[in-house]
């Protein structure tokens, strides 16, 4: 399976006493499966890790779904998330970036011939 790794700079946004964190994510192409195309691990600051992020296959194309767990109506709920726009968008675009770069480092591997 293809592996590759992202990084998202920190962004300074928002007010002063906030601090971004850096957000990073490896990204492990699925095989097999009909909707998730990968799985990903997203490091936060080098302190936190998310497991169980996925590269879902849409009717629109690729989406980024998050861990999620089934409540007590059945329904499920995501057990972590992006509180603010600006976190969700570099969550979403380092995941993404991580994806693409997966399936270049997959594509790359295969154009290589096979040494004996």
């Amino acid at each position: 399976m293809g592996k590759s790794k992202a990084n998202s700079a920190p962004k300074q946004q928002g007010k002063p006493q906030e601090a971004a964190i850096g957000v990073s994510a490896r990204a492990y192409l699925s095989r097999g499966s009909s909707s998730t195309l990968a799985s990903v691990t997203v490091d936060l600051g080098g302190e936190y890790a998310i497991r169980g992020v996925r590269v879902v296959q849409g009717r629109n194309g690729p989406f980024v779904s998050m861990p999620q767990q089934k409540d007590g109506k059945g329904e499920y709920r995501d057990v972590v998330f992006p509180v603010t726009r600006e976190a969700r968008e570099r969550l979403i675009n380092t995941v993404m970036d991580a994806y693409e770069q997966a399936l270049e480092q997959t594509a790359k591997q295969s154009e290589e011939p096979e040494q004996a």
